[in-house]
């Protein structure tokens, strides 16, 4: 596994395919083993650069001040880009790494062809939801690390395909998830106005998980980014990846093309 110098760090990541390259970031506490569902329909006609980032797999694990910072890990991005020599590249960010994947096009919109952002948010989703977080940091702080992966696996039970996804791509030990979920939000939605690239926005809808509405969430992106397209997918959640793999690949492949999207069923696929 190929591994870089960037930002005073050592950034590890895994290359699959050649061609147009996209990068691939990860959701919250995963690792590169997270898009395994995205080999072969990607790897065929595009180069996947998929980073461990900051606190994740092999990446180190430290943060100034021992704080998990979502901006510092927007910096890493863009320096693991730098020694890579790329310049512009397409992103494709779920989950945390959707907030991430926005962040640097807002914060580096040159570096961001097209942006794709799928199960993400860009504020607190609701007043619940902060509840809910609160509540759960406190019994995983008393639980071993074993059950705390155990519970969080339960809201797949009907899915064991993604179950396994989650389990093998898994990076980070209790203390880092404890340090991840009471870092602060990055609230940004007065920011994505600035985003430029052509981006396309995907998030489930008609599931409430943990006092988070996804499609809400998702509505939110897509409304304040000009330039949009918003792919909503009927009694799903995050990841998309991997509990829609198919169309999830589809239609950001087609995006990313500049074809016209499909319809699908149970998928609302509004353009601006």
């Amino acid at each position: 596994m190929p591994k870089v110098n960037a930002n005073s760090i050592t950034i590890h990541y895994k290359i699959k395919g050649q061609g147009t390259p996209i990068l691939f970031l990860h959701g919250s506490g995963a690792s590169w083993k997270m898009w395994e569902p995205q080999f072969k329909a990607f790897s065929s006609h595009y180069q996947m650069l998929m980073p461990d980032y900051r606190g994740h797999g092999d990446t180190t694990k430290e943060f100034p001040n021992n704080k998990y910072d979502h901006h510092i890990i927007v910096e890493d991005i863009k320096c693991f880009l730098d020694v890579l020599e790329i310049s512009k590249i397409h992103v494709v960010g779920v989950s945390q790494g959707g907030q991430l994947a926005t962040l640097l096009a807002i914060k580096y919109p040159t570096y961001v062809d097209k942006l794709v952002v799928s199960n993400s948010y860009s504020e607190m989703p609701t007043i619940a939801a902060s509840w809910v977080l609160s509540i759960s940091n406190f019994i995983f702080s008393l639980l071993p690390y074993s059950i705390i992966i155990n519970i969080m696996m339960k809201f797949y039970k009907e899915d064991p395909y993604t179950q396994r996804i989650l389990r093998e791509s898994f990076s980070i030990d209790k203390k880092m998830l404890l340090a991840m979920k009471r870092a602060p939000f990055p609230t940004h939605t007065d920011q994505l106005h600035q985003i430029k690239s052509p981006t396309l926005v995907m998030g489930g809808e008609g599931k409430v998980i943990t006092g988070v509405d996804e499609g809400k969430g998702s509505r939110t992106i897509f409304n304040h980014i000009q330039n949009a397209k918003l792919a909503l997918f009927k009694d799903a959640f995050d990841p998309l990846s991997t509990m829609r793999r198919d169309i999830f690949n589809e239609m950001i492949i087609d995006f990313l093309e500049d074809k016209p999207l499909k319809q699908y069923k149970d998928v609302t696929i509004i353009s601006k």
